[in-house]
């Protein structure tokens, strides 16, 4: 019979699948399952044959060293760490290389950046002619983070982007707007209807359906929704899951559902409305405000005002320069507070004082336009540009 691979409590790795010459394992007979450290992790391909991308750090003490990873998804499955946490994790099958030993492995994917070791060795991976010594370590070829000096640096390089738009006015002028503009960047834009689409939990992954046929992943969603969609912020959540980058996140849009957690989180951030209640959600935010002397509409992507505006009679209205300094402040503190990506919000002036009296997650983009005078489509695709990955 050939002699046993005998295995230390630590040992070197490869992951040739993966690209990873080298990582530092240690083997834990008491965990079940094994795992990688992993971060960036997002779900791409088709549904019914789904991959997950993935960027890994071997080495511990260098955070510039980092390999990009791909692999088909064979499952999802909750591990539960030695300190009693729980947490839902993708599942890959790999090759494992230790000395001149090789074989198929299951491996699950989580942020492992605190700990020393960016691999663990769980039971399940160890075969039956194995034999693990405890008290020793490296029984077997050391291996060297040297090795990756020699593997090709990548390129870094502006993807065209997926870009899905939720929302029931695909024929709207904002739309056609936010289409023309992604188009112009390079990027594909696709609208989506949230009652058009059916929510999957195939082997816990999850995925969309639509007319019956997989539809996606997307690397970013604008939710062009009001509050009041009761499918809406459910879409976006999947789309999130799947690895989309929300602009408004799906918890975001159900917060605003809420007129109490509503002006309860303004109130935290110091920015509650100067009149007794609060106007939010829709495409076209009623105001509450006493006989303000001015209201002022603020477009913010990103955090940032990109446009502002005044409200008479019910039209909007250029400004002259720039909104003050304060108004400015109480809006970009609001979306924060709120954890809006894109958003605008009204702003009034009554009795010397400045306060929020509405905020709408799916602004009319094209009236802000016409009466600022300015491109305000283009910085909602630069955010996406910057923050999907």
């Amino acid at each position: 019979m050939p002699a046993p691979l005998i295995l230390g409590w630590e040992e070197w790795v490869a992951l040739p699948d993966l690209g990873l010459p080298a990582v530092k394992a240690k083997v834990d007979t008491g965990a079940r399952t094994s795992a990688l450290h992993a971060s960036d992790i997002e779900l791409f391909g088709p549904a019914v044959a789904p991959k997950v991308r993935f960027v890994v750090h071997p080495h511990p003490a260098r955070a510039s060293l980092a390999v990009s990873c791909s692999a088909p998804v064979i499952g999802r499955r909750d591990v539960t760490s030695s300190n009693g946490d729980s947490e839902s994790r993708y599942v890959i099958s790999t090759t494992i290389r230790i000395g001149a030993h090789s074989w198929p492995i299951e491996v699950t994917l989580t942020n492992r950046v605190t700990m020393s070791y960016r691999m663990l060795l769980g039971r399940q991976a160890i075969r039956s002619d194995m034999i693990v010594e405890p008290g020793t370590s490296f029984r077997q070829p050391k291996l060297s983070y040297r090795t990756y000096r020699s593997l090709p640096r990548p390129e870094l390089a502006i993807r065209p982007l997926r870009i899905a738009v939720v929302t029931k006015r695909p024929d709207a002028v904002s739309s056609r707007r936010l289409a023309e503009v992604a188009a112009a960047r390079g990027h594909t834009l696709e609208f989506i209807d949230p009652a058009s689409l059916t929510l999957t939990f195939h082997n816990a992954i999850p995925g969309l359906m639509r007319a019956a046929e997989p539809f996606g992943p997307f690397d970013a969603v604008i939710p062009r929704i009001g509050g009041a969609n009761p499918h809406g912020p459910a879409v976006v959540r999947q789309l999130e899951m799947i690895g989309a980058f929300a602009l408004n996140p799906a918890e975001a849009l159900e917060r605003m559902r809420s007129e109490v957690t509503v002006m309860q989180a303004l109130l935290r951030a110091g920015v509650l409305s100067p009149t007794a209640s609060l106007a939010f959600g829709g495409e076209r935010p009623p105001m509450d405000a006493s006989s303000p002397e001015r209201v002022l509409r603020l477009l913010l992507v990103d955090h940032k005002v990109v446009a502002a505006v005044e409200l008479k009679r019910g039209r909007l209205v250029a400004i002259d320069g720039r909104p003050p300094v304060d108004m400015r402040s109480i809006a970009r503190r609001a979306t924060r507070a709120l954890r809006l990506g894109l958003a605008t919000v009204d702003i009034a002036a009554a009795e010397g004082k400045h306060g929020v009296v509405a905020v709408a997650t799916a602004p009319l983009l094209s009236p802000i336009e016409k009466a600022a005078g300015i491109d305000v489509v283009t910085p909602i695709i630069a955010a996406v540009e910057a923050h999907a990955r």
